[in-house]
């Protein structure tokens, strides 16, 4: 590929059952990757996660590899019918950011022809009446890229909304001039009454936490994630997860687990205990914990993630100084399974886009 306006010659898909050789330095070579792109994000799920088996696509113009695609490809359940058996593969998990990397040493023309390359080959890998394909796009690949799957035929979109922090001057700049006084009146009011917020990596306090998670997931009427699956993360040899913990005369109650990569990083798992909801202000003090690892670490944005559609979390993140950012969820259907989708929608069905930090925290903010 020459990056010129003449036509490119065809690329080559491969797929692979192990994170290819290649796949470090695709990741150093987009800006715009996050930690959902790491190969340690799904090598972990793959491991703890049941019925999730990693895969991995690479584009290559004569050996020479320009992108990537990660995906996680789950079997769905066929019971009494055979015939239903299908296959579904996300690009991450459950909507968490991810699709395609891209080296941004191509031309934007090359590098489109990559993105149409990579997500094309992942529907033919896609089987079975009630098989989907799916791409979740942060906000820099859903700037550089949503053209090229809007519109295309089988691509349905749905729009994620998020919540960035800008961190650029600091904890003391986030506080002083895009944290609202409610929130520093609140963190305040926390330490003076004897809470304490730190980062760590000890999973023992992931431990004491889960509790807490397992409780929400209860009330919100999700599967947990198992606290396997978030150990592993927290011992990222590469040292780009952290845990927020909130804690009160020794007792954990609260926290986040936090996913570092380049610029950015990501408020993934957290809830904080509602029993301390009003008077130890928890949840105020996690995202707080969180500015100030984060910039401690050089990221220039925390992502909260999306509020989905809760009107009082979006106002939350707000208060802290959270600018929205535009996502796309992307979902390419079998026909008998887009069919059913298109019933869901009919009866106010919810469909299947949210991410796992999309959902609120056990405390109303």
């Amino acid at each position: 590929m020459t990056g010129t306006a003449s036509r490119p010659r065809p690329l080559t898909v491969s797929v692979h059952d192990t994170v290819p050789a290649a796949w470090a330095g695709l990741l150093a070579s987009d800006s715009r990757a996050d930690y959902f792109h790491t190969a340690h994000w799904l090598q972990s799920a793959a491991v703890h996660q049941t019925g999730i088996r990693s895969r991995w696509l690479l584009a290559a113009d004569q050996g020479r590899v320009l992108g990537g695609l990660a995906l996680a490809e789950r079997r769905t359940a066929s019971g009494p019918l055979p015939w239903l058996r299908s296959l579904r593969l996300d690009s991450s998990l459950d909507g968490t950011s991810g699709g395609p990397i891209i080296s941004e040493a191509l031309s934007p023309a090359d590098q489109s022809a990559v993105f149409q390359a990579l997500t094309a080959h992942l529907t033919t890998l896609r089987t079975g009446p009630l098989g989907i394909a799916t791409v979740s796009l942060n906000g820099g690949h859903e700037a550089a890229f949503a053209a090229q799957l809007t519109g295309r035929p089988g691509w349905r979109r749905q729009d994620i909304p998020a919540a960035v922090i800008p961190l650029d001057g600091g904890p003391d700049h986030v506080s002083a001039h895009l944290m609202k006084k409610s929130k520093r009146n609140e963190r305040s009011r926390a330490l003076r009454r004897g809470c304490e917020v730190f980062a760590s990596r000890d999973a023992s306090l992931l431990e004491a936490y889960y509790p807490i998670y397992l409780q929400a997931s209860s009330a919100w009427g999700q599967a947990p994630t198992p606290l396997a699956f978030l150990q592993a993360l927290l011992a990222d040899p590469a040292d780009r997860v952290f845990f927020t913990c909130v804690r009160l005369e020794g007792r954990v109650i609260g926290g986040h687990l936090n996913l570092h990569h380049g610029r950015r990083v990501i408020a993934w798992n957290g809830v904080t205990d509602p029993a301390f909801a009003r008077s130890h202000f928890p949840a105020t003090l996690a995202v707080w914990g969180d500015i100030v690892e984060a910039c401690r670490r050089g990221a220039a944005e925390l992502d909260l993630g999306a509020s989905g559609g809760v009107v009082s979390l979006a106002g939350f993140k707000q208060h802290f100084g959270a600018r929205e950012e535009r996502r796309g969820f992307y979902r390419h259907p079998a026909p008998l399974r887009a069919l059913a989708m298109r019933w869901r929608e009919k009866g106010g069905g919810s469909g299947d886009g949210r991410r796992w930090h999309d959902t609120p925290p056990a405390e109303a903010p």
